[in-house]
């Protein structure tokens, strides 16, 4: 079994030797390491040994990469695309004079010196009556696109530096599409988890939200008289109105291919919102158009390159379910990409797809302005391509993120619709601004970006600033606002020691506190922030809880750090003054794992934080709730603590696990195997309680547990398939 110690000491021993080599940032081994620490439990080591593997390669073999990219793209980089490059290069230097601007890292440095960060904002103008008007660039992290050449640029630029890192990169983001909401590892308090519309008097358990009224999707949902389960292709309908529950029905969505599967979904009120991953699959020639006439005389281009191309869409789906029985189909909205997140605030969703451009082989750049045929190499909305004046271009990069607002409560009207064409970015949405942030590499050192969208009342998404600062994200909960300023956690790990930073960002995405120089040689593992405190745990043989005061933003100061044995992957608040953390014990000489921890701490007095009590379930090797948050219950007012474990040795098994906490213990109520003797169960599983019952929802069965009468198990439902 691969340890993350291991994988952690692979990937420094290859940052280290890849300090010289230009490595495409997407595969850099912290960035990496970011991608995969979102990923679900099972499929995260496999991919975390192929992320080594993968940057081994590129740092040993880098060169035999340019004639895999080549074949990879049909053997036809001599062709077209070389010629098409020449003529962006041609174009763009026109273009560079005329939009260029000093980088903001660099005009930051000559301002306040290489230490400090610079936070670019781009709304000291006075602000247009139109929205187009409001239209702008982010300094040098998002540039406005003017026409579609600007795009082409961009990626004819991309190819010339490209490494055929291209299917590692694909099967990763489709991998992440099979586990969507992987990508963001996100909670919140207890007492913010309810579906936007719903009453919090209403008894039984909702999505956790990491942002009180910025709802989010997931694979089982209730609104406290059925459940719906989101299974591939159907959504089964449990009646849970008498406890036991009762099959009440199957809604099979509109899906027009094999490979169709249902991601997530939503219920409000009378509403279900289906999300959708969808896949076209075409045969596509190559070898057409400029090409054959660049190359009439040359007998081998004339021969025609036929390729199956797979199209990646994704839908939204609204049916009427006044009666679950009877579900209606109202409206359907098709999106190019695959599924990346999506959030919902009142009756306008928000939903963000991701995908890698490429320029068709037989495209100029003098073609690519024409609108016509733009819908073949740009994403589109309901067949229609973005319009240049809505594409942000990153300096470099070739994978893109499409942001849709979409009115539900209009038959899925698009509000507005921003495409982005940069590198992997990550999200945090708030009720008024949606923060895009990703890792990027200059000069061997490492920085976060983060553009600052606004979402407006009527539905735009508006760009407004953009920020550098030093080092990586390393935990989803690690970014956070709090009265319009922004906090960032960040590790450094460029430096001879690694160390970990707490950065303060207003409104404009200026920098207005910092802290450095935090547990050298340690990095961060989880966050979680309430009012103006935050608190973060960073691990190297033992786990320190730091305790952050952002209550004057000018100057954040560290006022607590309580040292434990182990480390918490994922905080979760208990009440305003008890912190849940589910980690893993481990040996304090050598960081051997000893099994997976629960601990509860006492934040009453956040400048002297305490350990009240730990529970350690031994030779336990994970808990899917560290890393996806779905995956646990929490409730004080049930007083439960619900999730699923994994063991592998003597023998795989799989168990659902309850605990209460009371008068300061921890207490055992349930343990149940779900999966034993060496079947192993890949399957999601939720904890929904609805007044008194406990249900354990999984892809194919529901299992119902009386709280009130000794964890009893008083229904099950096995789904038939339709």
């Amino acid at each position: 079994m691969v340890h993350n110690k291991d994988v952690t000491r692979l990937l420094e021993k290859i940052t280290e030797s890849a300090q010289d080599i230009d490595i495409p940032e997407e595969l850099h081994p912290d960035q990496m390491e970011i991608k995969l620490k979102a990923r679900q439990q099972k499929r995260r080591k496999g991919y975390k040994a192929a992320a080594a593997a993968a940057c081994l390669f590129l740092c040993c073999g880098a060169g035999g990469y340019t004639i895999l990219c080549d074949s990879f793209r049909g053997g036809t980089q001599n062709g077209s695309i070389q010629e098409s490059i020449q003529e962006s290069t041609q174009g763009s230097m026109q273009t560079t004079k005329q939009t260029e601007q000093p980088n903001e890292m660099e005009s930051h440095t000559k301002a306040k010196g290489p230490e400090q960060e610079s936070g670019t904002a781009a709304q000291d103008q006075k602000a247009p009556d139109s929205q187009a008007d409001q239209e702008q660039n982010l300094g040098k992290m998002y540039t406005l696109a003017q026409n579609y050449r600007d795009v082409y640029d961009t990626l004819a630029a991309a190819e010339t530096s490209k490494i055929g890192y291209g299917t590692m990169e694909s099967e990763m983001m489709e991998d992440l599409v099979a586990n969507p909401g992987m990508s963001d590892k996100e909670s919140a308090r207890d007492d913010a988890d309810a579906d936007t519309g719903s009453m919090k008097s209403e008894d039984y358990s909702r999505t956790n939200l990491q942002v009180e009224g910025v709802d989010e999707s997931d694979i089982v949902k209730t609104d406290g008289r059925y459940l719906y389960i989101a299974r591939e292709d159907q959504v089964q309908v449990l009646d849970v109105q008498h406890g036991k529950p009762v099959e009440a029905g199957v809604i099979v969505p509109e899906l027009h291919g094999d490979m169709d599967q249902i991601c997530e979904m939503y219920v409000s009120g009378h509403m279900l919102t289906l999300l959708i991953q969808a896949e076209e699959t075409a045969m596509r020639q190559d070898g057409g158009g400029e090409t054959k006439k660049k190359a009439a005389t040359d007998d081998a281009a004339m021969k025609d390159v036929y390729r199956i191309d797979t199209k990646a869409m994704t839908k939204i789906q609204t049916y009427d379910i006044t009666e679950p029985k009877r579900a209606v189909l109202k409206d359907t909205l098709t999106q190019d990409g695959w599924y990346q997140t999506s959030r919902k605030i009142g009756g306008r969703l928000y939903l963000f797809t991701n995908q890698s451009l490429f320029l068709p082989q037989d495209l100029s750049r003098k073609e690519a302005d024409m609108e016509n045929g733009a819908a073949e190499w740009i994403p589109s909305v309901n067949g229609r391509a973005v319009a240049p004046d809505c594409i942000y271009l990153a300096k470099k990069g070739s994978d893109s993120l499409l942001a849709v607002s979409v009115d539900l409560d209009d038959h899925c009207r698009v509000a507005d619709t921003k495409l982005l064409v940069h590198a992997y970015t990550q999200l945090y949405v708030t009720r008024d601004s949606v923060f895009l942030y990703h890792t990027d590499y200059a000069q061997n050192r490492e920085r976060t970006r983060i553009a600052r969208f606004s979402l407006e009342d009527d539905g735009s998404i508006l760009a407004k600033a953009a920020a550098s600062v030093k080092g990586s994200v390393m935990d989803t909960f690690a970014v956070h606002e709090r009265d319009g300023y922004l906090q960032v956690l960040t590790t450094v790990t460029d430096a001879e020691l690694s160390e970990n930073r707490v950065y303060v960002l207003d409104h404009n995405l200026k920098i207005t506190g910092k802290l450095t120089g935090l547990a050298k040689g340690e990095q961060i593992y989880s966050a979680r922030f309430a009012g103006a405190v935050g608190y973060f745990v960073t691990y190297r043989n033992t786990d320190p809880l730091f305790t952050v005061d952002f209550s004057d933003p000018k100057k954040p100061k560290v006022i607590g750090e309580l040292k434990v044995t182990g480390f918490s992957e994922y905080l979760h608040f208990w009440s305003d003054t008890l912190l849940l953390g589910i980690g893993y014990e481990t040996n304090p000489e050598n960081g051997e794992r000893i099994g997976v921890k629960l601990s509860m701490f006492d934040v009453s007095d956040p400048s002297n934080v305490r350990e009240k009590d730990r529970i350690v379930l031994e030779g336990v090797h994970d808990c899917d709730g560290m890393y996806d948050y779905k995956a646990v219950l929490v409730s004080k007012e049930k007083n439960m603590i619900a999730l699923t474990t994994d063991t592998y040795s003597p023998v795989y098994q799989r168990d659902y696990r309850v605990f209460s906490y009371a008068d300061g213990k921890f207490s055992s109520c349930l343990q149940r195997a779900i999966a034993k003797d060496g079947h192993y169960d890949d399957g999601k599983w939720r904890s929904v309680y609805v007044g008194d019952v406990l249900y354990l929802v999984g892809q194919n069965r529901t299992v119902a547990f009386a709280k009130n009468e000794g964890w009893k198990v008083i229904g099950r439902v096995e789904y038939r398939a339709i």
